[in-house]
């Protein structure tokens, strides 16, 4: 994509995107249904059902402090957008969107929500070391720009998976508990540190 191109996807992926509140009820609805987004691969379905009880957990226990929320909401430019792609399978984007909503919410920013698979152009303009990891969150201005991007997940959290990914005897499953065990210690204190610096 040019330019040109990019702005034009991003105008209409934010224009067709959700709000967090309508893409944690398709998460739950589906979760309920035995469904998910993307492949219905039953190990999809299964990841779906662990999302939406992450998500709701996360939506009735953070409750970030006023100062977090100033801070974050001091940082953000003017009518500035926020653009997630995710996948309602995706453990990380449960552990992190709840998270994001509330700032957004508070700094008064549109946040967005697309699916990775229905938008995998736009997705490859924005990959990391490669791949399309998700959640991708694009931190964009009134017109578009980009100013910035993160994922898929917390600075620390990328460090160990870096370190997990080159042990010749990786084991998936071994890292998504000691990912989900990370996640509920940290309460969210590395990824406020992460808007902290994003946002600048």
């Amino acid at each position: 994509m040019d330019t040109t191109q990019r702005t034009e996807a991003l105008r209409a992926a934010v224009a067709n995107g959700q709000t967090y509140e309508a893409y944690s009820a398709m998460n739950k609805a589906m979760a309920k249904e035995g469904t998910t987004t993307g492949p219905q691969k039953p190990s999809y379905v299964e990841y779906t059902k662990l999302s939406a009880a992450r998500m709701r957990r996360w939506e009735k226990t953070y409750k970030p402090s006023q100062s977090t929320l100033d801070n974050i909401a001091s940082r953000t430019s003017e009518k500035e957008q926020w653009l997630v792609f995710s996948e309602t399978w995706c453990g990380d984007a449960a552990h992190n969107l709840p998270f994001i909503a509330k700032w957004a919410e508070h700094a008064g920013v549109d946040l967005r929500i697309i699916l990775r698979d229905e938008n995998t152009e736009l997705m490859d303009e924005f990959l990391t070391n490669g791949g399309r990891s998700i959640p991708k969150l694009v931190r964009l201005s009134e017109n578009f720009e980009v100013l910035g991007t993160w994922g898929p997940r917390p600075t620390p959290l990328m460090e160990e998976y870096a370190k997990w990914k080159a042990q010749p005897e990786f084991d998936y499953k071994e890292w998504t508990l000691f990912a989900q065990d990370w996640y509920n210690k940290d309460k969210g204190a590395s990824l406020e540190a992460d808007f902290t610096a994003l946002l600048g």
